[in-house]
């Protein structure tokens, strides 16, 4: 019998009626490749493997206004080869059009960029896990650098600098609020071009190659308590210490008015990289002006801990500890640096031919040198920038500052119009040091015994915490110093993985440390080798061996202990086993090297008869024999070698036990490896080398007994260099 509804009934039926509008909203929809998105949706869970095709059609595409994508925690995976992250290619995701877009819960691995989005406004990225995309294969070793490894951020008007890969690369997207994402294992975590005003926080975007967070024409953001420790490659600890644009933090062309405070940016190429960029050095305007560094952590890198030149910023409460330079600020004006804190670098404050800087209030305790200021005579700067501005070292005021054993406090040359005052230099410090050509210096109340006064006024710059806000700070049991730039050839070691680190070599017993979780190891191979200290031990613990003559050196470890995440992203649970090792293609190399300089008649690309014809049968400049091809046989020599147009040949009979092979070349400009008279690798066009990265060539191969290796190299410029190597192919997990 049909009954009248009463009101509550009306009500409810009128709550189930609109339901199926938000079930639909929350129907959990899979990924397909190409798929094109361009409403709110809930993507169901799981892992969605999809191969890029090339690098210019993102694998999804997202476009639309007032739309949320919630993946949650859905994994998108591109290239599948994951121990060859160098190869990756694609986009996983690209925003193309609209606004106000969220995208929150993905896991994007295995691309050369995981997101990308251009003229996107209001885009919120928030808890996603970038990690493991595209990283170079680094090519220096624990015993010295190659240059092929540098990078340059300089130019990215035509977004130069995707070349290096992104986990997230965004331009032209104003108010971004980038929040609570991870970037690990990767090349460069977040890179932005002519986004303004937005808020990046609360982010991981350490353990890098690259670069942590990258900003080019891009002003009026904040960047907050986000953890960017171990951006970093160029480094051997007691060997060099280069950086190799390698980045934290990177401020480059006109990017002004951004804030940067509390970020943990340790163990970084530079801490902060800030440069005001190639127009102003052409027209000496503009700059990366007005930024304030607060309260953040640079310290342990091997260059800068803060690099910030040609501009005019503010360099407020910082901490800056084992670095080359605390801060390198060449061509700075107007720039207040208080109330920072240096502890133990080769310099606390460079600045070379700056004007009207303030430094004050900042404590200074170790280290060679507290602040260096000087002017090179004669200096002359690429671009009209010294032409245009008075590049005078002038007009510093120096006060309030405490020293303490510093080997000199103060040491200014070629600079004038400085007034230093009420700064306290303790025990163990050279007070002032005054190089010729300095003038009208004001000295007033500097010695052991003074005072400091309350120079900290006016840090009201601090600027206001964000709510949400996270302690971005390494804990303070993490391990902390240059110790631990510990660099593979995939990038710094991250500690969530047992390695077998090389420390030293004393006679012929070569030294290791084994670090990572704690756990167990033993011995599962060791050949090549000989005295092994220990078949089994303890992580974190000690092994050593001597290498056995001629034969490779192949020693894996079986770890059993805590979870483990390799270096390739791959996560092994507690308990579950765990290999990895050390190995060398220990070869004995007797290196026969004839250098040539050419001309027109025997020009490699216009006369590739008589170049060859000068290889085989003329009288070399210089003939010399090497135990390895390391860019240094030439050096030391009597004759006078010409800088340019020059040419060599390199032969030697190497004897390979049987084994796979990864052979390398990087050479400025052109080079050929020939294998038994057969052309191995072929990279003999100079119009193909753009970048550093450019001069470098692999190959793998297989190899057994004794075969003859010839390296023919060329090279038109003065920028010559040469480095050969072989290495095993290995693959422990």
């Amino acid at each position: 019998m049909f009954r009248p509804l009463n009101t509550f009934a009306i009500l409810l039926l009128a709550c189930i009626v609109s339901l199926p509008e938000i079930s639909l909203a929350q129907k959990q929809v899979k990924l397909t490749k190409g798929m094109k998105i361009d409403h709110s949706v809930l993507i169901k869970k799981g892992t969605y493997t999809f191969l890029p095709n090339g690098n210019k059609t993102a694998v999804i595409e997202i476009r639309g206004s007032n739309i949320e994508i919630d993946f949650n925690g859905a994994v998108l995976e591109g290239n599948s080869d994951e121990e060859r992250p160098d190869k990756f290619s694609g986009i996983g995701i690209q925003i193309v059009k609209g606004s106000h877009i969220t995208i929150r819960n993905a896991v994007i691995k295995g691309f050369k960029i995981g997101l990308l989005a251009k003229g996107i406004d209001h885009l919120i990225i928030e808890n996603c896990d970038l990690s493991y995309n595209f990283r170079q294969h680094l090519g220096s070793t624990r015993l010295w650098e190659d240059p092929s490894d540098w990078q340059s951020y300089h130019q990215n008007e035509k977004d130069e600098w995707m070349r290096f890969g992104a986990a997230i690369y965004l331009r032209n997207c104003d108010s971004i609020d980038i929040k609570n994402n991870k970037v690990n294992g990767g090349q460069c975590g977040l890179m932005v071009t002519n986004c303004n005003g937005g808020t990046v926080y609360n982010n991981n975007f350490s353990f890098n190659s690259g670069i942590g967070i990258g900003l080019y024409r891009s002003s009026n953001n904040r960047i907050m308590n986000n953890k960017l420790d171990w951006n970093i490659r160029g480094v051997s600890y007691g060997y060099y210490y280069r950086g190799q644009d390698a980045a934290a933090i990177l401020v480059y062309e006109q990017s002004s008015h951004n804030v940067f405070a509390y970020n943990s940016a340790t163990h970084s190429g530079d801490g902060f990289f800030l440069w005001a960029g190639s127009s102003t050095l052409q027209t000496g305007k503009g700059g990366c002006n007005d930024n304030l560094i607060y309260g953040n952590d640079f310290s342990f890198a091997p260059t800068n801990g803060i690099e910030a030149t040609f501009s005019r910023n503010k360099i407020v409460r910082n901490k800056v500890e084992g670095c080359d330079n605390g801060i390198w600020a060449g061509y700075s004006y107007e720039t207040i640096i208080k109330g920072n804190e240096f502890k133990d670098n080769n310099t606390g404050i460079a600045i070379e031919q700056g004007q009207q800087n303030v430094i004050s209030g900042n404590s200074f305790l170790g280290g060679r040198t507290g602040i260096h200021l000087w002017a090179t005579p004669g200096r002359r700067m690429e671009g009209q920038y010294d032409a245009l501005r008075d590049v005078r070292s002038m007009k510093y005021d120096i006060e309030n500052n405490l020293f303490s054993d510093v080997k000199k406090g103060i040491f200014i040359s070629h600079s004038e119009d400085l007034k230093i005052s009420n700064n306290r230099i303790l025990a163990g410090s050279e007070v002032i040091n005054l190089n010729p050509v300095v003038k009208n210096i004001v000295f007033r109340n500097n010695g052991i015994d003074v005072k400091l006064n309350d120079s900290l006024a006016g840090l009201e710059l601090a600027p206001h915490k964000i709510i949400e806000a996270k302690n971005a700070m390494l804990p303070e049991d993490h391990l902390r110093g240059k110790q631990y730039l510990m660099m593979t050839e995939w990038g710094p070691y991250d500690f969530r993985s047992p390695i077998l680190w090389w420390n030293r070599t004393d006679d012929s017993l070569m030294h290791f440390d084994i670090l990572g979780p704690a756990g167990k190891w033993e011995v599962k191979t060791a050949k090549g080798i000989k005295n092994i200290s220990s078949l089994e031990g303890t992580v974190p613990g000690k092994l050593s061996f001597v290498k056995k003559s001629g034969e490779n050196v192949v020693v894996e470890l079986i770890y059993n202990g805590k979870e483990v995440m390799s270096p390739f992203g791959k996560k092994y649970p507690a308990g579950a086993p765990y290999i990895f090792g050390y190995n060398e293609a220990n070869l004995i190399q007797n290196w026969n090297v004839k250098l040539f300089s050419f001309d027109k008649l025997t020009d490699p690309l216009k006369k590739p008869e008589g170049f060859r014809k000068m290889l085989e049968s003329s009288t070399p400049i210089r003939e010399t024999r090497v135990h390895e091809i390391n860019n240094s046989f030439w050096q030391g020599s009597n004759e006078r070698l010409p800088v340019s147009k020059t040419a060599l040949k390199a032969s030697a009979i190497l004897d390979f036990p049987k084994g796979n092979y990864v052979i390398g070349v990087s050479a400025g400009e052109m080079v050929r490896i020939y294998i038994d008279g057969k052309l191995f690798i072929d990279a003999w066009d100079p119009d193909k080398v753009v970048y550093d990265a450019d001069y470098h060539h692999e190959k793998s191969v297989s190899l057994k007994g004794k075969h003859t290796i010839v390296l023919e190299q060329a090279q038109y410029g003065g920028y010559g260099f040469l480095y050969f190597s072989v290495h095993l192919q290995h693959n422990y997990n």
